[in-house]
């Protein structure tokens, strides 16, 4: 009897997506999710140091005459650093919210 039973036990396999939602559209997002047959399995956390900046753009080869100054000088327009994101060496942490839904039969690699 045990055996007939075993036979006819199947596994259920799972498709998996993580995704990062900007704040303050959790809501929207989960309903959204969910009406696709997505379940929330977890949030992480993506804990991440901010790496220093360059100090100019893309290196420019040498002889280039006018246009390497052209270069350099669009490379420093819009010089404001308060608008570039955050600091160099401070941390960032993101939520990735992981979501799961199960394969049909025939969605079998």
């Amino acid at each position: 009897m045990f055996e007939s039973c075993r036979a006819h036990l199947v596994m259920q396999r799972f498709e998996f997506r993580v995704v990062s939602v900007p704040d303050g559209t959790y809501t929207a997002m989960l309903n959204e999710y969910s009406a696709e047959g997505w379940e929330l399995v977890t949030v992480a956390h993506d804990t991440r140091t901010v790496p220093a900046r360059r100090e100019s753009g893309l290196p420019t080869p040498p002889g280039l005459g006018r246009l390497g100054q052209a270069a350099q000088a669009v490379s420093k327009l819009g010089g404001g650093d308060d608008d570039d994101g955050p600091e160099p060496g401070s941390i960032t942490t993101t939520l990735l919210w992981v979501f799961r839904r199960p394969l049909d039969d025939y969605d079998v690699d």
